[in-house]
C-alpha cells in the first residue's frame, strides 16, 4: 500500500511540474533538472539525486539545520546553485543550534546566510498562553525566506515540507517565484531523509521542538496541539508510528 501511495504522489508531482512548463512558468533548465530528479526517484535509484547537470539555476533553501531542510539542501545543490537561508531569533534557536547550522552548511558545501526576525510579540503572546506558536512562527519564517528570494531576484524557493505532496509540492507564487516542497515533491519520508543524509556521512540528532514550543508547554492545554501536529505527520505516512510516539514522549518532557 505504501508503494502505491508513493507512486500516486510522484505522478501527481510530475503532472504539477509539467503544468508549470505548459504555462511557461518555469525555465527549461530548471524543468529538465527537476524532471530528471523525479524520474530517477520514480525508477527507484538509490542515489537518485546524484547526476550530471549542465546548468544550475539559483534557489533559496529554507535551512533550519534539521533533517528535512538538510536533506532538501543536499538534494537541491545537485540541481540548483543553492543559497541556504536560516531565519534566526533567540526565541526559536539557541546559540548551540546556530553553531550547528553554521557547521552543517559548511559540510554540505552551500552558501549560507542568517536572517534576523523580530518574534518578540509572538513570544509574549506565548508566555500568556494565547495560542500555540507553530502556525505563526512557521508563517513568519516562510515570509522571511520568500522575501529574501524576492529581494535578491531568485526565482526558486525550496522548503523541507513533507506534507504538501503531489500538486501542492511545486507551485507558482507571486512575482514569478516557484515554491518547491522538496521532500513532498519526491514523496520522501522522514526515515528516507535520514538515509540520504547517512549516505553523505551526516547524522542529525536535534531534540524535538524549539524554545518557543517549550515555553508554550508551560500552559498544559497547549500540549495537545503539538500532539495533533505530530499525529498529522503519522497519518500522512511521512513519519512512522514509532517515531511519532517518540516525538510525543519527547514533547511531554520538554
Amino acid at each position: 500500500m505504501e508503494e502505491i501511495i508513493k507512486e500516486i504522489r510522484l505522478k501527481a508531482s510530475m503532472k504539477a511540474l509539467e503544468r508549470l512548463k505548459e504555462e511557461n512558468l518555469i525555465d527549461l533548465d530548471a524543468y529538465n533538472n527537476l524532471m530528471n530528479l523525479l524520474d530517477r526517484r520514480i525508477k527507484g535509484k538509490k542515489y537518485f539525486y546524484k547526476f550530471d547537470v549542465e546548468h544550475k539555476p539559483t534557489a533559496v533553501v529554507a535551512f533550519s539545520g534539521g533533517v528535512d531542510s538538510s536533506t532538501s539542501a543536499l538534494i537541491s545543490k545537485n540541481i540548483f546553485d543553492v543559497v541556504g537561508v536560516t531565519v534566526y531569533s533567540n526565541h526559536i534557536m539557541h546559540e548551540e543550534v546556530k553553531n550547528h547550522v553554521k557547521n552543517l552548511s559548511k559540510k554540505l558545501g552551500i552558501k549560507h546566510e542568517f536572517i534576523d526576525i523580530d518574534m518578540d510579540k509572538i513570544a509574549k503572546d506565548i508566555e500568556k498562553g494565547k495560542y500555540h506558536p507553530c502556525g505563526r512562527c512557521h508563517k513568519a519564517v516562510e515570509e522571511a525566506v520568500i522575501n529574501y528570494a524576492k529581494n535578491n531576484g531568485i526565482k526558486f524557493v525550496v522548503f523541507g515540507d513533507l506534507l504538501s505532496v503531489g500538486y501542492l509540492s511545486i507551485i507558482p507564487m507571486d512575482d514569478g517565484l516557484i515554491r518547491i516542497n522538496m521532500p513532498a515533491f519526491l514523496s520522501l519520508t522522514k526515515n528516507e531523509n535520514r538515509e540520504i543524509l547517512r549516505q553523505n556521512n551526516i547524522e542529525i540528532n536535534l531534540p524535538y521542538g524549539c524554545p518557543l514550543v517549550k515555553k508554550a508547554h508551560e500552559h498544559k492545554h497547549m500540549r495537545k496541539f503539538t500532539i495533533q501536529r505530530i499525529l498529522r505527520e503519522v497519518r500522512a505516512q511521512v513519519v512512522d508510528k514509532d517515531e511519532g510516539l517518540k516525538n510525543i514522549l519527547d514533547m511531554l518532557n520538554l
